[in-house]
């Protein structure tokens, strides 16, 4: 069984933002709550989410497998890095792939997707 929650509706896409199936969790679509600041307020604030809704799972940091990360432009890569390498579990980092492409609003800087592997229930 499928386990989905944080669903909504985002701009008219129906979605659930966290899926699980044994091991398996994916967080999916974290976009900035507030889209006023720069790279690294926005960066902050989707980790942060990711950070929340990891613990809601019962997960940690070390779980995350991998993540993908959209930018709007890679000229925001350095001030991401920047956030990214204060956050992330170095010692347990995940695979990360980073890619630019055109978001759907024009203040969204960035959006990330995760997955994370639970130990305990493999």
């Amino acid at each position: 069984m499928i386990t989905r929650t944080h669903t909504q509706t985002l701009d008219g896409a129906k979605r659930a933002l966290v899926c699980s199936k044994g091991p398996w969790t994916h967080i999916t679509g974290l976009q900035p709550r507030n889209l006023d600041g720069d790279i690294k307020a926005q960066a902050r604030d989707v980790v942060e989410q990711l950070d929340a809704l990891l613990m809601e799972a019962g997960l940690a940091q070390s779980d995350l497998f991998t993540v993908t990360i959209w930018l709007k432009d890679m000229r925001y890569f350095s001030g991401l890095n920047a956030v990214w390498n204060s956050w992330v579990d170095a010692a347990n980092p995940p695979a990360r792939t980073c890619v630019s492409g055109e978001l759907y609003r024009p203040d969204l800087l960035l959006e990330i997707v995760a997955v994370a592997y639970r130990k305990d229930a493999a």
